[in-house]
């Protein structure tokens, strides 16, 4: 049986259905030391908190990939300054004028490899460019794909460009 992937957007209705991690992952959001013990059921109306402002600034801002029903990936993503750890990171800050991307995760281990993320980053290029977006900037991890973010290979096969690489963490730029 063929699976078909379908991307829709995560609003304060459907938001129990992003899959945890991801549902109560603050790390972007966040600062400092952080570790998986903050990943508590108590801390998702932390981050539907953060996605209804994050909305009523910026408009949508998370995604959700589901096959055969299931929620398979999980994408978030906005304007850096509504992501504090962008700061932290050895290869430089986003721009202000860009879309940050956070995340761009395939939950279900099985599922990765099967090209879901590259639709997934495809649908989002596509939404973006409507909404008059410039430019998208993530960093992605260069030794592992196994990473919240995604691969360097995922981004640089879809036309991204390394903007600035100081550790295993690029900071990655397509010009929309």
């Amino acid at each position: 049986m063929q699976s078909k992937l379908k991307i829709k957007n995560v609003t304060g209705k459907n938001f129990g259905e992003i899959p945890n991690p991801c549902r109560s992952c603050l790390y972007w959001q966040t600062t400092g030391e952080y570790n998986e013990t903050i990943l508590k059921p108590e801390t998702d109306h932390k981050k539907k908190e953060w996605l209804n402002a994050v909305a009523k600034a910026f408009g949508n801002c998370i995604k959700l990939a589901h096959v055969n029903d299931a929620a398979i990936g999980f994408i978030q993503y906005a304007p850096a300054k509504f992501f504090p750890r962008t700061r932290e990171y050895a290869s430089g800050t986003p721009s202000d004028e860009a879309v940050f991307i956070a995340c761009l995760y395939i939950v279900k281990k099985e599922e990765r490899g099967k090209g879901f993320g590259t639709s997934m980053l495809k649908s989002l290029l596509a939404e973006l460019r409507e909404r008059d977006c410039l430019k998208v900037e993530t960093f992605a991890r260069k030794s592992s794909g196994d990473n919240p973010s995604g691969s360097v290979r995922l981004y640089l096969a879809n036309g991204f460009e390394v903007k600035n690489e100081k550790d295993d963490f690029p900071l990655l730029c397509l010009k929309l």
